[in-house]
């Protein structure tokens, strides 16, 4: 007899379902094809597989009635014939399903999220379970519903949704959501079995042949996810998820970070309709940036926003500028950032709340598992572990930094440092003793790094350090320069809470220690701040010491920028500190650094005087390092009056004083004067080759500055010997160097030496466009000597173009700021005027 169906042809849910009754006779069984009656079929063992049953039919055994779509198994125990029969009603056609609901059509951006899903779905013929995941109001259910949307051509057998409700207290049960699927399937109410592993199993076998679409919202369990997997190889799965469901396995994961600040504009643009139309660019990048660039806060405000007038949009405006009071205005109707960070939140333990409270002690900074720790008084490894789930969550984000340590470092976005705080406050929890705790911690970690710190190095710099804190246990440095880089911030904070607990030696240790690091670095405003509380602490402190270290490194900060006079005035306070102890170490590396002011302004014999008078104080204290840095100066006033052989002397025996010390650094740098003296001889070829065997030390981030110093010496170099390409590549080093550091004078220097290069390669009119650059750097700076030469350069470029009155008026300019200086080239550029040639 032939079957009605042919046995493992597949039939679509739309297919109509003809009204004669089929026995297993008719169907596949087991895998063989049944050619006897039902008699022929006795007992079926457990597991048995009927395939060919035809779309929608039931099979009937004796305790139950099931609607397939397909193969069905049965539990055994059954005599065929006797006691199951496949049967159907009358025709029917089932419906496409599609459950999605609307997607939003206020939607930016996301493309690369949106081709990568694309590309994962129609990878292969085993279709992918993607997962959305990232912080509440990122936007992962709006990107699922574009894409699922996007796929209807892909899934011709419709789509199916669940919100599962994991982070509302309103999940739902999955043998629920089963039930729900069963229903869109087809299946009439009354056939959808009772327990949920029938519904699974059937849920299973209806897809196990369709290419469905299948979004999954809000799971919060990896359990959850696996019980709503289809079998279908063909059915694509979407699941969205504050957490990041590690457990999962085959996944594609797309994280979902905030919005880029362009999108987050054209995000707002697209909102509203009235009062944003009248804002600037500029203004609504603003409004983006208290938004933190997160969808649902730009949403929120965009629709606020379009509801109000020129006033009250701009008094709304200003108040989103209040991080107190920002989490209050990003609410319109039942959509509000703070509610929805609440849900998150409310997934943590009790002790892992505190903490996420706790961690608003660090007021947005970087933080790290020592960090939290201290806050909490607990473990490194406890809060490592806290950490970790606080980030499965997204309720701390990777922090895009090192610190030097073996830690990975984490942050808040901003809207969530706003609800931690608003948190803490709520929970009128005191902040005395975790302040305290942080502040022993910074302590202990600046003590250590402290003398590692020098502006230019001291041998010791790139030294890796560990750290005893406390309870927390043994913290490693390994690079002090990137614990500053990432940690300075928090560190000045940490100042301030000391300074406001009357802890006076804690906020000057804090406050003071870092002022060497953030002059390498050139962070000049910030030394500034750091300066001024340290300083107040200092005063009420009353220690002498203390102010005087301060203010020789402010000296320092202010000297790097070219503040001569300021530099010079915190010097003098300085050594007003020591008026009754002249033979003082302080007041002679005070009387050393104005030297140095006074020989950079081009005041060479009252510096000349300075170092000696320095150098002979030190030499009495038996100071090796000073006596070091006072010879130094010597050789660079000497080389500043183009007297190589005396300046040689000098730096020769500051590489000796600086090797005996152990202070590598210096020693390079030293090499690097001898080498400059070389050139002035007529040496290039040697100070190259000293060039070249100094720059290895600088390859750290303690010595960047001096990398860059190094690179334009080099390029000099090279110019003298007219490697001119070599040169511009070595000018181009250096440049990035500066640019990165923000050090506006060795910028213009590099300019300079770049129009030197241009102008004897014969390229003027470059030359004097990195002139024109490099005059109004040291013009800007007060730089006289600096302008000097530059003026003396542009004298010879337009000598060598011709233009004899341009090269009268330059040299002129250029002799009269020499003479001033007392410098030798005031004679040179006279002789070069009467002569009317370049020498």
């Amino acid at each position: 007899m032939a079957p009605r169906w042919w046995p493992g042809k597949r039939r679509g849910p739309r297919d109509a379902v003809g009204a004669a009754e089929q026995t297993v006779e008719d169907a596949k069984v087991g895998g063989h094809l049944q050619q006897a009656g039902n008699d022929a079929i006795s007992d079926l063992a457990g597991g048995t597989v009927i395939t060919g049953v035809p779309s929608g039919a039931s099979v009937h055994t004796a305790h139950s009635t099931t609607t397939v779509h397909g193969d069905v198994t049965i539990s055994g125990g059954y005599v065929a014939g006797r006691d199951i029969h496949i049967s159907h009603g009358a025709p029917r056609v089932l419906p496409r399903p599609n459950l999605l609901p609307r997607a939003t059509s206020d939607f930016v951006n996301r493309v690369a999220e949106l081709e990568d899903a694309a590309r994962w779905a129609d990878s292969g013929d085993q279709a992918p379970v993607i997962v959305l995941t990232g912080p509440a109001g990122v936007g992962k259910t709006a990107l699922a519903l574009r894409f699922c949307h996007g796929q209807a051509d892909s899934h011709p057998d419709g789509a199916l949704f669940a919100d599962l409700g994991g982070f509302g207290g309103r999940a739902r049960r999955t043998t629920d959501v089963l039930a729900g699927f069963l229903l869109a399937l087809g299946t009439p109410a009354a056939d959808i079995p009772s327990s949920f592993q029938d519904r699974q199993n059937l849920y299973r076998t209806m897809t196990a042949r369709s290419r469905l679409i299948v979004l999954i919202d809000n799971a919060s369990k990896e359990a959850d996810v696996r019980e709503l997997l289809p079998a279908g190889p063909a059915v694509t799965v979407v699941v969205t998820s504050r957490r990041r469901l590690a457990g999962l396995t085959g996944t594609r994961t797309l994280k979902l970070g905030t919005l880029q600040r362009e999108a987050a504009t054209g995000l707002l643009r697209i909102l509203s309709r009235g009062f944003v139309e009248q804002l600037s660019d500029e203004a609504l990048a603003q409004v983006a940036s208290y938004c933190g660039d997160l969808p649902l806060a730009l949403m929120i405000a965009g629709a606020r926003l379009d509801t109000v007038d020129g006033t009250r949009g701009r008094h709304m405006i200003s108040a989103l500028g209040d991080e107190r009071r920002r989490l209050h205005w990003l609410s319109a109707g039942d959509l509000e950032v703070r509610a929805s960070f609440r849900l998150s939140y409310g997934q943590l333990p009790a002790d892992e709340q505190e903490a996420f409270r706790l961690l608003s002690r660090m007021n947005g900074g970087f933080f790290s598992g020592w960090h939290l720790a201290a806050l909490t008084g607990t473990t490194r490894g406890r809060a490592d572990d806290v950490l970790t789930r606080l980030h499965d969550l997204h309720l701390v984000e990777p922090a895009p930094a090192t610190d030097g340590c073996d830690h990975v470092l984490y942050r808040f976005h901003d809207l969530l440092r706003d609800f931690s705080q608003e948190l803490f406050t709520e929970s009128g929890e005191s902040s005395a003793a975790p302040d305290a705790r942080l502040i022993a911690a910074y302590r202990a970690i600046v003590v250590a790094i402290g003398p590692r710190l020098s502006p230019v190095g001291d041998g010791h710099s790139a030294d890796r350090c560990s750290v005893e804190l406390d309870t927390i246990g043994q913290l490693r440095i390994d690079d002090p320069y990137a614990w500053c880089s990432a940690e300075y911030a928090n560190v000045f904070l940490v100042a301030g809470r000391a300074l406001e607990a009357e802890g006076w030696p804690d906020a000057a240790l804090l406050g003071g220690t870092l002022l060497p690091f953030l002059q390498n670095r050139c962070l000049w405003n910030t030394a500034e701040e750091f300066y001024a509380l340290a300083r107040e602490a200092a005063d009420r402190l009353g220690d002498l010491g203390v102010k005087a270290r301060l203010l020789l490194d402010i000296a320092a900060v202010r000297r790097s920028q070219a503040r001569w006079s300021d530099s010079v005035d915190a010097l003098n306070q300085c050594m007003a500190l020591y008026k009754d102890q002249p033979a003082s170490r302080e007041r002679a590396l005070a009387l050393a650094s104005i030297g140095v002011t006074l020989r950079n302004e081009g005041a060479w014999d009252s510096a000349w005087h300075c170092f000696l008078e320095s150098r002979a104080v030190l030499a009495e204290l038996d100071e090796p390092w000073g006596i070091a840095f006072a010879t130094r100066g010597l050789g660079t006033v000497r080389q500043s009056q183009e007297r190589w052989d005396e300046a040689l002397g000098y730096f020769s025996e500051t590489v000796d004083l600086f090797h005996a010390a152990g202070d590598v650094g210096r020693e390079a740098m030293a090499w690097i004067r001898v080498g400059a003296v070389l050139r002035g001889q007529g040496r290039p070829g040697q100070a190259l080759e000293i060039y070249e065997r100094a720059l290895p030390v600088f390859a750290g981030r303690e010595h960047r500055s001096w990398a860059g110093i190094t690179a334009v010496h080099q390029a000099a170099a090279l110019c003298d010997l007219g490697e001119y390409r070599s040169a511009v590549e070595r000018l181009d080093a250096a440049d990035l160097v500066f640019d990165e550091l923000d050090d506006r004078r060795w910028r213009g220097i590099s300019q300079m030496h770049r129009g030197i290069v241009h102008r004897q390669s014969g390229r003027p009119g470059p030359a004097l466009a990195c002139l024109d650059v490099a005059r109004a750097v040291f013009v800007e700076l007060g730089d006289r000597p600096g302008t000097a030469r530059v003026l003396f350069e542009a004298g010879l470029l337009f000598r060598s173009t011709g233009d004899v009155s341009r090269m009268r008026e330059a040299l002129t300019a250029a002799h009269a700021a020499f003479a001033e200086l007392g410098s030798p080239r005031a004679e040179t550029t006279a002789g070069m005027l009467e002569a009317g040639q370049s020498p």
